[in-house]
């Protein structure tokens, strides 16, 4: 895609030596960079990339993200529901906290930076391998400019009985901000974390981030995304999770914020007996662009996959989903579902729903569906007729085809904040 101003080789070589890198890593970084600087830009006949245009940006405006500006509230007492917090601002480390009970058990919340000097191997082996670069121009760049990011390690047995909080904050604006997060838990593990983003301004901005969790064999995990960017904020995101054998995942995916956001989210199942459920909720208004691409992947056999991706659309808005259920040769016994769900709250908006179905084996159960509908009449009527006013209803009802979603956030403080987001958004309208 060639260079621009602030992503060039001799920032990829400043920020390595910077850092003090191992070897491996410099020239894991410079090799990506020299597939960058000859990818094209994505093709708009692309299926992937011909419903979403990020042409618009210009990397020579951005700045990449460095020392933090400001402070951030990510581990105040606003959290005392997890059993800890990582808080990052402008792509940096800002503050850290663990319950002293499970840093004595082994677990290590960090930032990715400090793992490479404390735990470089274990970092070696799984960095880049759920999500690897080339899978498009974005991955590359993040392989090629990541700065910092979460590092979460739960060792085998460990049960961790509260979230996990990490929070990304953009307090300066035009930054390039590529955030990654490393995380992986044991053998008969459990974990729920949730990572928030937030904040970034008005003025153009792009965010890069590559969720990366491993699932050691019988791990229970649950992972809650949640993107409230602010206007300003652009962003290409990949996450995935890969399950080993008896594994059970739940991931919930959402989007409230930033301009145009395209977000792949992905669940590998690589050991029989995994179980994966996927939701994802998203609410965009006056011209916001919400595109996703799902994976189900099933590599082995007797695994199951289960996603429910729902969305309501004031505005002119626009929404992308394309779900991918991908069932190999040796995977016999799958049973993979995906659903879909619309609510169109204007007249200008529009949503696309795609369903793929990629199917090598013979002996499995797979279904999609996907619906369009606008308000129903029949149910604002009945609520009318329990005395509620016509805008009152309209609350009730939207926010009603979101609560099941919603409901599964495991941070309580952070479930009230979405709810309070989405009666506010409900309210503006």
């Amino acid at each position: 895609m060639g260079e621009a101003a602030g992503f060039t080789r001799e920032q990829v070589v400043a920020l390595s030596t910077s850092r003090g890198e191992p070897d491996w890593l410099r020239q894991r970084r410079l090799e990506a960079f020299e597939r960058w600087q000859a990818a094209p830009a994505p093709d708009p006949n692309d299926e992937d990339w011909r419903r979403t245009d990020l042409s618009h940006l210009d990397l020579t405006q951005l700045h990449l993200a460095g020392a933090p500006n400001g402070t951030d509230a990510g581990c105040d007492d606003d959290h005392e529901d997890a059993a800890g917090c990582a808080s990052f601002v402008d792509g940096q480390l800002a503050g850290v906290r663990l319950d002293p009970e499970y840093a004595a058990q082994g677990v290590v919340l960090g930032s990715l930076q400090q793992a490479l000097v404390d735990h470089e191997e274990l970092v070696k082996q799984h960095f880049m391998t759920c999500v690897e670069p080339g899978e498009d121009p974005y991955t590359l760049l993040h392989a090629a400019f990541w700065t910092d990011g979460l590092f979460l390690h739960v060792p085998a047995g460990v049960q961790l009985d509260r979230p996990i909080l990490s929070t990304l904050r953009l307090n300066r604006e035009a930054l390039g901000v590529l955030h990654h997060s490393l995380v992986i838990v044991g053998e008969d593990a459990s974990l729920a974390l949730v990572e928030e983003y937030l904040g970034g301004g008005t003025q153009p901005a792009l965010s890069v981030p590559v969720v990366e969790v491993i699932c050691g064999q019988g791990a229970r995990l649950q992972v809650t995304e949640i993107q409230t960017w602010d206007r300003g904020v652009n962003e290409v995101a990949h996450r995935r999770v890969q399950l080993g054998r008896d594994a059970n995942v739940e991931l919930t995916v959402s989007s409230l914020g930033g301009k145009i956001t395209k977000t792949h989210v992905g669940a590998v199942m690589a050991g029989p007996g995994a179980a994966c459920k996927l939701y994802g909720f998203y609410f965009p208004e006056r011209g916001q662009q919400f595109d996703y691409t799902t994976l189900q992947d099933h590599r082995v056999g007797n695994c199951t996959s289960d996603l429910l991706f729902k969305g309501a659309l004031y505005d002119r808005a626009r929404s992308v989903f394309r779900g991918i259920v991908r069932v190999h040769a040796d995977a016999q016994q799958t049973d993979a579902y995906q659903t879909n769900n619309n609510l169109l709250l204007g007249d200008e908006a529009r949503a696309d729903s795609m369903p793929v179905l990629e199917i090598e084996a013979d002996d499995v159960k797979c279904s999609h569906g996907a619906t369009l509908a606008h308000l129903n009449d029949e149910d604002l009527f009945y609520l009318k007729t329990r005395g509620l006013d016509h805008e009152t209803a309209q609350r009730m009802v939207i926010a009603g085809f979101f609560e099941p979603i919603l409901d599964t956030i495991p941070l309580e403080s952070l479930r009230a904040k979405l709810h309070e987001a989405v009666a506010s958004r409900i309210a503006e309208h």
